[in-house]
Formats: structure tokens, sequence, C-alpha cells
């Protein structure tokens, strides 16, 4: 039977399989690129939790709430985040809604409204998609915005840092 260790360190691999998907898609296509970035923090909130012992597998199998406990943890810990940060505990603040607000767009936890994943109704009874219709795909796709490059930039930074800022 594979340890928690080896569970994570999986979730670690395809966390950084699923940034660099993410990252050649750019926000050519902010739908998917959000959905990718998303799937990517997910599952390297849940290589963290399970290399801390937070989360057991069957918590990392069940749960799409890992990241805002991920987001949780950084907040509390300013070391990690100046790491993640060049050594500027702040310089992400204004992102770290940004991941919980990918989060919540997460099929699962979107509760039938907007998502990154799937077609929507809304109110009115019309149908609604992630490419043309979700609010934060949108902004992710607006050329005036750098929030996809910064929000590429931080999960880089994680996967780049991870073994700096993860306690065995």
């Amino acid at each position: 039977m594979a340890t928690a260790r080896e569970w994570s360190d999986a979730y670690l691999a395809q966390a950084r399989a699923d940034l660099e998907a993410a990252a050649q898609v750019g926000s050519a296509v902010p739908s998917v690129f959000a959905m990718l970035v998303q799937m990517a923090l997910e599952k390297f909130a849940k290589a963290w939790l399970l290399r801390t012992g937070q989360i057991d597998l069957v918590g990392a199998t069940s749960s799409h709430s890992a990241a805002s406990r991920m987001v949780a943890l950084l907040k509390r810990d300013r070391r990690r985040l100046a790491t993640l940060g060049y050594g500027d505990a702040y310089a992400w603040k204004d992102l770290l809604p940004l991941v919980q607000e990918l989060e919540r767009a997460h099929p699962q936890l979107a509760d039938g409204g907007a998502q990154l994943e799937y077609p929507w109704e809304r109110s009115d009874g019309s149908i609604a998609w992630p490419a043309r219709d979700l609010p934060l795909a949108l902004r992710l796709g607006d050329p005036r915005s750098t929030e996809a490059v910064r929000l590429l930039r931080f999960v880089r930074q994680l996967s780049e840092q991870f073994e700096a800022i993860v306690p065995e």
C-alpha cells in the first residue's frame, strides 16, 4: 500500500503537469487556462496537506476545497509567503482571493451556477458557458489585465519553492 508521501509526490507531479498545460494555453483560451490553473492549485494543496498529515487519502480524493486550506496556511505564515514572493510576504496578497475564487468555480463547489468546466442555466432560463460567460475567465483573458500573468507566476513560484515551503 502506498504511503501518504508517495501520494503527495504523485499529486505534486500531476500539479506540475497541469501547470505546464496552463502555461501552454495561456490567456489565448482563458476558460481553459482558469480550469487548468485551478486543477494545478488543488493538486499542489493536496500534495501539501498529504505531506503534512493534515488530510488522508480519503480526504484528498473526496474534497475540492484544499486550495482554500492552503491559502489559509499561507496567510498565517508570512515566512512561506515571503519565500513565494521573492522575499516579500505581501507580493501575492491580492492573488490569494483569486485562488479561492478559482476553487469556488469548481463544478462541485459552484452549486449549479457559473463554473469552470460545464455550461449552466441562468436564473432567466438562458444557458451560459465558461468560455463566453464566466466572469473570472473573462477577467483572465482581458489583455489590459495582468491577473493571468501574475497568477501563472504565483503558481510557478509555488511549484519551484514547494520543497522550501512545505515542512516534512
